[in-house]
This record gives C-alpha cells, structure tokens and sequence, in this order.
C-alpha cells in the first residue's frame, strides 16, 4: 500500500510541476552555440504626421547657426524673455510634423519630412543650407522627441518607454520593462502597430528565436503597443480556488485520498 500511494502521489507532483519550464523558457528552437541565427535587417524610425522633431544646427559661427535654430521662449508677467545661447549647446523648441507630413523650418520654409529616417531628414536640410549659402559648414543633428513604446499586461515594469535610438527591438523594450514574470504568456506575446490602413495586430513568440527574428514587429516602432497575455494559471485565480487543478498540494491531498479509498477497499473486500 505504501508503494501504491509512493507511485500515485510521485505521479501527482510530475503532473503539477513538468509544464513549468516550457512555459517560462525563451528561444527553446535553440540547441546549442552550434545554431545559425540569420541577421535581422535595420530598421530605423521614420518620421510620422504629429511627432515631434528637435533639429540643431551646427556652424563655427554661432551667430549664423542661431538663425536656423528655434529659441525657448519663456513668458514673465506678460513679457517675452527669450533664452538664445550661442554655446555649443542649444536650448531649442521642437517642430511639430504637420497631418500632411510637413515642418515649416527657419529660412527654408516647408519641408516634407514625413517617411524620412532622422539621418536622411538631417542630410536634406544640411544639404539645402550648404547648396544655397545659408551655411556652408553646417552639421545638423536630429532627434525625435516624443517616440515611445507602451508595455501592458504580465510584465513586472509595465508602461510606457521611450525610444531614444533606432533599432530597438522588442527584447530591448521587454528589459527594460524588467522582463515579463511567471505568469506571462510567452507564445503568445501581441504587438499592435498603427498603419496607414489602420491598426494591424500581430503575434510574437518569444520561445521560438527564429520565428521572432523573422516577425515584421521585432523591431520597434514609435506607438507600438506590446501586450503580455496572461497564462492559463493567472486566468485561473481570477476565479475562487481556480488554480486548484495547478496546486502541487492539491494534487498530494487527491492522491492521499486515492490511496485511502483504495485502503478502504482492500479493507472491505477481505
């Protein structure tokens, strides 16, 4: 009786504990050092219709770079004060890309900048200054200044997360989200995108490294959403005793009373 009730609870504590690791592990397609992973193309940000860009010109005359710089201008009892360096360093308002794609820069006027990547913005502007004498030393640099990321549902940071460089993918997000917890659903990871069509929603596997390397979505865009569906255990204690069925000690209290009920019996039928 004591091997009969060894066997069922052994069995029991098997059955509550083997689907664990499958479901917290990453990248289970990769065997060894051994494995080829292919390389994933760059995908930069590109400037979107409502962002916000902040361009600085550079030039060995501050005074001349000045002239294409936007000033913060700060307002004191009705006066404006405004707050124009010439140091190498600028305090500058940002443009905002208009619904048609366009800022309205110093000098040069409209420019369309929606679809561009902030290098090929910085190189067009650069480009237009030095060919029309506006400055023939310039060095723009361009940053996008509201581009982010929101993280939701079974990550132990969830929130929103700026994107401050391209080529951010979505394991860069999820660290610094600090990783998603145990009750987070691995295979089924949703990323929703918006589109010139409208939104598109797409599923990510973070157990398969091959399949999320090829995803369309493992490079961030600016307003991504990232949602982290939660596993069967967390839909279960939504519900009283709902994860029951996945408690190592309910199992061992059904296999306890298996092997008395099958005690009894032998009891009986002496």
């Amino acid at each position: 009786m004591r091997k009969l009730f060894f066997i069922v609870t052994s069995i029991a504590m098997l059955l509550a504990s083997c689907s664990a690791p499958k479901q917290v592990a990453y990248f289970q397609d990769v065997s060894g050092m051994e494995t080829l992973i292919t390389n994933v193309s760059n995908q930069p940000l590109k400037v979107q219709p409502g962002e916000k860009l902040m361009i600085v010109v550079h030039s060995s005359v501050p005074e001349l770079a000045a002239t294409f710089n936007l000033p913060v201008v700060g307002y004191r009892l009705g006066t404006a004060n405004t707050n124009q360096s010439y140091n190498s360093t600028y305090a500058t308002m940002s443009y905002t890309v208009s619904p048609e794609g366009m800022i309205d820069f110093p000098v040069l006027g409209i420019i369309k900048v929606e679809g561009m990547t902030r290098n090929e913005v910085a190189e067009h502007i650069k480009h237009r200054l030095v060919s029309e004498n506006h400055c023939t030393d310039a060095i723009v640099n361009v940053e996008l200044s509201n581009a982010y990321v929101n993280v939701m549902g079974e990550v132990n940071r969830p929130g929103r997360y700026e994107l401050t460089q391209d080529n951010v993918s979505i394991l860069d997000i999820l660290s610094q989200a600090s990783d998603l917890n145990v009750l987070g659903l691995r295979q089924n990871v949703m990323v929703s995108r918006k589109t010139e069509d409208g939104t598109q929603i797409y599923k990510v596997d973070l157990t398969n490294m091959q399949k999320l390397l090829s995803s369309p979505v493992y490079m961030m865009q600016q307003g991504d959403l990232v949602y982290v569906e939660p596993n069967k255990v967390r839909k279960r204690q939504t519900t009283v005793s709902g994860n029951n069925l996945l408690n190592t000690s309910f199992w061992i209290s059904v296999a306890s009373l298996a092997a008395s009920i099958i005690s009894t019996i032998s009891v009986v039928s002496k």
